[in-house]
Parts: structure tokens; sequence; C-alpha cells
């Protein structure tokens, strides 16, 4: 029977014997083991098998028990592939080991082999060929021990078979990481350049990397190969890939389990056999029935009471024996127990290797190591400033040491954004689960925390756009420019819209996790209505950063909505689910690709594309005020640091149309003029002639006006004292004549006649 199993097993088990390079090879072998109906007289501890297809060969280790004596079963295997079903065969296995297992006898029986099967027995010919190259097969064999006289059903075992190939893999991590990681010296050495946009896509790549990790969070059938393509980018949300029985794992445990925690713990055998078998790879009814059920103790003890027998005494072997397998343990799944794995955060945190219960508590630590190593690196960083202003007083290290404090706040808000979704998400998670209560303590704590410092930051910016103008954010509120810096000044409210996506998302995760339905529809409608926003807004500095900003919107809207095509009710074909999973990880693959280009361009490829210095990023504007110049805002008019230290700025790009000062500015010493005060003692050049107008004015020059004659005139009384006109201006004509005459008629703008009082004082 256990032979009949190991045919099953064979498919895929022998791949997990070899080392890395076998798994490149044609093979099919096991990779989860799992009861389909309750065991009543054979309890499988172990059971691995693989198919080698180049030489029709297979390699098996089981490890069961029989309680029942005189019981005659003969085995049937059956194989599903992607919904197909190439092979169904029944076995005699009473023909097996010159017939020791008929009846089967009362022995906890082990044994690993390798068996050559004859030649009229093909299997090849029953298995499409990409069953050997796709990543991530999805295909199960399932056996079923029935007894021979009467037909009842005996034993189930239902085994995932896996080809080497996975779209999860270390090193794409790792290669993720590293993009990562140079899009964050580009943020960190740009955070001192004018019109940086190298710090704002470091948020937004790792908001990218934590959208499609996050993609894989809902409760929806997804195909195998889409899980794993998602679980490449837990670590961005705090979930680093790692065994159940690490440190941290068992930490954590202990620390559930000591403040009222009842939830399983994670597998070490894996999570493919706890998935719900309405749940790809599973997703196809099989025979035997798939009930989930709960071992009987009983069982159990009488197995362990048995004695033990190695298979290999029992007959000669038809091959060389190989090296066993490792041990995998077989699983029970029961519709109430707390071992079952359901789609969304479940099946992809025991995918890492962290339980449900863990996955908060596991972010959670994340992020304070984060905080810990930023932390460490900014007073590491001030304090070698700090020496080598010491050493020297160069006006660039003045000038940075003036700014640094600014500078560490806004990389304590990016911190603070980068965790913000993963710690939202998986606080709100936690409440629905009401496992420990201290761990439920610590996520509301926490919850507070980091939306509180997110929450305030954006009301303080949108509270100052009502009782002041946008261009004055960068000087007035110069630590929270990592939300609006790379936003035009008229749109610097658009960074609220992602902030609440993010948080609308993090409660469809939570509240709606056994509702997929809406949840996929919900967030559809989310990212349909934020792209709709950036369009009309395009509040993009550049053209450039508006045609990224709308891929990258174009990108979440399509992937959303292929992903509605997993809603269990739909029941979707398993080779199109699997193709759609194709299409949506291709599209992030591809968003990611360009995302990392656009990162490598503002590192400075772009100075090499247009052949400009790199001396050049220290002022784009050309206009530097020296090297002790602070970072500027583009479109900002100037910028004032805390320390009372004014700098210059000049537009880079565009000039605010009508901008509104909420302040006097003064006036430059260089352009100011002393203008002569005015004297009642004024003399008044003498006219050429009563019907002529002065034509000595000239721009740049003081002339006369009415106000000034108005203490000219003249009096009847004979107590007038004698007035001395003096000239207004050095320009107006000849020397100053003492004459007591009224002025001329063309001095008051205009040329009427004079009259006769006026011709008889005239012309005495």
């Amino acid at each position: 029977m256990l032979f009949s199993v190991a045919r099953l097993r064979l498919f895929l088990s022998a791949l997990s014997l070899l080392p890395v390079v076998t798994a490149h090879q044609k093979t099919l072998f096991t990779s989860s083991v799992s009861y389909c109906a309750p065991p009543e007289n054979l309890l499988v501890e172990q059971f691995d098998i693989a198919y080698f297809p180049a030489n029709n060969s297979i390699v098996f280790n089981v490890t069961a028990a029989s309680v029942q004596a005189n019981v005659n079963v003969s085995a049937n295997l059956f194989l599903n592939v992607y919904g197909l079903r190439p092979f169904n065969h029944t076995i005699d296995i009473c023909t097996l080991f010159g017939g020791a297992l008929c009846p089967l006898p009362l022995y906890n029986f082990s044994g690993h082999e390798t068996l050559q099967l004859p030649s009229s027995v093909d299997i090849t010919k029953h298995l499409p060929a990409i069953a050997f190259q796709i990543p991530d097969l999805e295909a199960f064999v399932q056996l079923t021990l029935t007894e021979t006289s009467t037909g009842d059903l005996k034993a189930c075992l239902q085994s995932t078979l896996s080809n080497g190939w996975s779209t999860h893999q270390p090193g794409v991590s790792w290669a993720l990481a590293g993009l990562a990681l140079v899009t964050l010296f580009s943020a960190i050495w740009q955070s001192f350049v004018p019109d940086s946009l190298a710090p704002a896509r470091l948020l937004d790549l790792l908001g990218l990397y934590q959208l499609i990790a996050s993609s894989g969070f809902f409760d929806l059938n997804y195909p195998v190969v889409y899980r794993a393509f998602a679980a490449n980018f837990s670590w961005t949300m705090g979930l680093f890939s790692q065994s159940a029985q690490s440190s941290m794992q068992r930490s954590i445990n202990s620390l559930r389990h000591h403040t009222g925690g009842r939830l399983a713990d994670a597998s070490q055998g894996g999570t493919t056999a706890l998935v719900n078998r309405k749940l790809s790879p599973y997703s196809q009814p099989v025979s035997g029935g798939a009930a989930a059920f709960a071992i009987p103790p009983s069982l159990i003890a009488s197995a362990k009471a048995l004695p033990k027998v190695n298979l290999a005494s029992l007959a000669a072997r038809t091959a060389s024996a190989v090296e066993a397998p490792s041990v995998r343990d077989v699983q029970t799944v029961t519709g109430s127990s707390s071992n079952l794995l359901e789609a969304g955060v479940p099946i992809y945190a025991n995918t890492v290797g962290i339980a449900t219960a863990n996955a908060f508590m596991t972010a959670f630590f994340s992020a304070l190591i984060l905080l810990a190593v930023a932390a460490f690196v900014l007073a590491v960083s001030y304090g070698l400033i700090i020496l080598a202003t010491r050493r020297s007083q160069s006006r660039w290290l003045m000038a940075i040491k003036a700014r640094f404090p600014i500078i560490a706040r806004e990389w304590g808000l990016r911190i603070a954004l980068i965790c913000y979704f993963p710690l939202v998400t998986f606080a709100l998670y936690e409440w629905t689960l009401k496992d420990s209560w201290l761990v439920i303590v610590i996520s509301v704590i926490t919850f507070l925390t980091i939306a509180g410092i997110v929450g305030y930051a954006t009301f303080r910016i949108l509270h100052h756009l009502r009782r002041s103008s946008p261009y004055l954010l960068p000087t007035d509120l110069p630590a929270m420019s990592p939300l609006f810096a790379h936003y035009r000044a008229p749109r610097y409210f658009y960074f609220a819209f992602p902030i609440l996506a993010l948080f609308l998302r993090a409660v469809l995760i939570a509240a709606g996790k056994n509702a997929g339905t809406a949840q996929i529809i919900l967030v559809v409608i989310f990212e349909a209505l934020l792209l709709a926003a950036y369009i009309v807004c395009r509040p993009g500095q550049t053209r450039r950063a508006d045609v990224l900003g709308v891929f990258v919107g174009i990108v979440r809207v399509a992937c959303a909505g292929l992903l509605i095509a997993y809603i269990e009710p739909i029941n979707l074909a398993p080779i199109p689910r699997v193709a759609i999973g194709f299409v949506v990880l291709v599209v992030f693959s591809i968003a990611v690709i360009v995302m990392f280009l656009n990162a490598l361009w503002n590192l400075g490829l772009e100075h090499v594309w247009r052949r400009r210095p790199f001396n050049a990023l220290r002022s784009r504007s050309g206009s530097s005020t020296g090297d002790d110049q602070s970072a500027l805002e583009k479109g900002a008019n100037s910028e004032k640091s805390k320390s009372d230290v004014r700098v210059s700025a000049v537009a880079v790009d565009e000039r605010p149309r009508n901008p509104t000062p909420t302040h006097n500015e003064e006036i430059d010493p260089a352009v100011r003029q002393t203008y002569p005060a005015f004297t009642p003692t004024t003399t008044i050049a003498e006219p050429s002639s009563a019907h002529s107008t002065d034509t000595s004015t000239s721009y740049g020059h003081q002339i006369q006006s009415r106000w000034r004659l108005a203490t000219h005139t003249r009096s009847s009384s004979a107590a007038d004292s004698t007035i001395t006109r003096t000239p207004l201006s050095t320009s107006y004509g000849p020397s100053p004549v003492d004459d007591t005459r009224p002025p001329s008629p063309s001095q008051f703008g205009h040329s009427r006649q004079p009259t006769i009082e006026e011709e008889r004082l005239s012309h005495p």
C-alpha cells in the first residue's frame, strides 16, 4: 500500500533527495502530503516520492503503520494537473514485495527504495510536457486504499507535486532589495541637492513593492504561481522569510501563549498541505471525497505500540538504495481546526514561515529594527559632521550642519511613511484574530503612534494651505517635505489621496478577510478614483513625472482588475487562472523595472545622457548663493531655516503667476534712494514767455507739482514775508534769480491766457 502511495509521491519526491542542480532536471516530486479521508487502519507519518522521466524510475521514502489485522486492500492512484486527469491507475499491492503486504502487516514499518518501472508503465505519456517546466506546478496525486472484500475506504492521501521551479526565490528577493538599496543611496546623498526627486522616488519604489505584496492578502483563489511571486516582496511588509523554528518566531510564540494566545504556530513542513481544499491547487473535486477530519487519538496510540519493521528486509531490493529524503510530517486539516489556512494573510504569512497570529509582531519588530538602524546612522552622521566642522570651517560643511536637524526630521517622516501601511494593516488584522491580549495592546499603541505621526503631518500641511500660500510650504514646514516636495505647489494637497487609499486598503484586508468579492471590487474602485485624481490634478513637477505617475496608476488599476478573476464564486478553470497570474506578475515586474530605471535617472544618468557635469547637481538653477545654499523646493520663492539663516531661492522651471506673500519683503539697500525733503522755501525758474511750457523735463528728475506752488500764493497783506525761491532741480535751466513775480501758467500744467492783473504784475 505504501508503495502505491509511493507511486503517487514518486512523481515528486525524488527531486527533494538531490541537490539544487537536480531541481532543474525533468523531475516531479512530492511537495506536501495530507489526508483526504479519515484513516481507519493506516497511519502515515512520512511519505516522499519522486519520479525521474529520464530513466522512468521512482524513489520513495515511506513511514506508516497498519493497526488492523487481516485487511487486504487495493490502491488507486489519481493524478490531477491543472484540472486535467491524465492518469488514473489501480495497483494490486499484493504483487509487491512478494505478497508481503497482503494482508497488511500489523507493523509500524518504514523504508526507502529506488524502483525501476517496466517499459509498459510510461508515466510521461500521461503528463503534458509543460508539467516539467512551468514554475509552481498545480498538480496533485491522490492515493486511496480500498478493502477488496467490502469496498470500504481505508485510507486517502493527497500529495501535491512540484518540478523544482518556482517564482518564489531568495535570489529574487535579494535582487529587489538591491534595487531598493541603490534607490536609498541615491535618496540619501541627494537629500542636500536642490530640486532632487530621488528621495521621493525611494518612497514610490517601496510603495510599489508593498502594493505587490499586499495584492496577495485578499480572500481570493490565487494560482500558486502568483502566491509565490507576491511572497518575494514580503520583506517590504516586515515579513522576512524565516524558519518556523527561528529564534524570533519561537519568542513570539512564547509571548502569545503566555498571554492568552491560542492560535496555531507556523508549520515546519510548509503551507500547501494546510490550504483549504476549495482553493488552488485543490480547486477541483476529487474522487474519494475531500472531507476534513481529525485523526482519532486511539489510532495514534495503537500505531506507536506496534513493533517497527524496515521494508527493505521484506524483499530483495530492485535497485540500489539512495539517501533518504528529509522527513515531512503528514498534516491533518479539519474544517474547524485552527491550523486550516484560508486565502489571504494566513496563506501568505505561512508561506514565508510566519504563523498568522505572528504577522503583526513580526512586522512590529522589523519596524523597530529599521528605526534603530536609522537612528544610529543619523547619530553617527551628525557626529562626523561635528568633527569635520571643528577641523574645517568651510561654508559647505557649516551649511550641512545647520540643515542637518531638518534633514533628520525629514528622514524620520520617511521611515514613518514606509512603516505606515504594514503596521496599520497588521494591527487592524490582529484585532480580528482576538488572540493574545498583550499583542492586541501593543498593536493598539502602534496603530495610534504611526497613524498619529502621519495624520499630524497631513493635518499641519492641509491646515497651512488654508491660511497661507502653498509656495511657502518649503519654508514654513521643511521637515514635512517628504509628503509634498515632489508635487507642484498648487497641487501640494494631492499627497493626502495616496495616504487615504492605503488606509482604506488596510481596512479592506482586515475587515473583509472573509469577503473576497467585496474586497477586490472596492480596491478596483479606489485605484480607479486615485488614477482619475492624478490625471485631473497632474501634480508632478515635470511632464515626465506626470507620465510616470499615470503609468504606475494604470498598472495598479489593470492588475487590480485582473485579480477579479480569482473570486471564488467565479470558479475560473485552472489554466486560465494561471495564465492571468502570469500576466499580472509580468506587468508588475515591468513596473518595478521602470521605477528602478527612474531611480538611476535621478541618481545621475540624466546628466550623463545630457552630457552635463555632475557638479550641476549642486544648483540646477545656476544661481547658487554659495556652498551654504540649502536644498530648495521647486517653485519656491524663498526659504528660511530655523536658525534664521535666509537663503535666496530661484525657481527652476516655472515661477508662480500670482504669488500672495504673507509678510513684507525687506527692500534691498542697493536700490534705496534718498529724496530731498520738501522745504517751503523754493524758487521758481523764470519762464521764457507767458505762453510757453517748460520743455526741460527728463526721466529720472523730480518735477514740480501743484501742491508745492500753493505755498507761494501772494498775500495782499503788508506783513507778507519775502519768499526766497530755489531751483527744484539743477536740470531745469539757468541759475536761480530772485523774483517776486507769480508763476507762469505753463507751470500749472495748462496754457490759459493771463488775466489783466497778471499782465500788470508781469510788466510793471
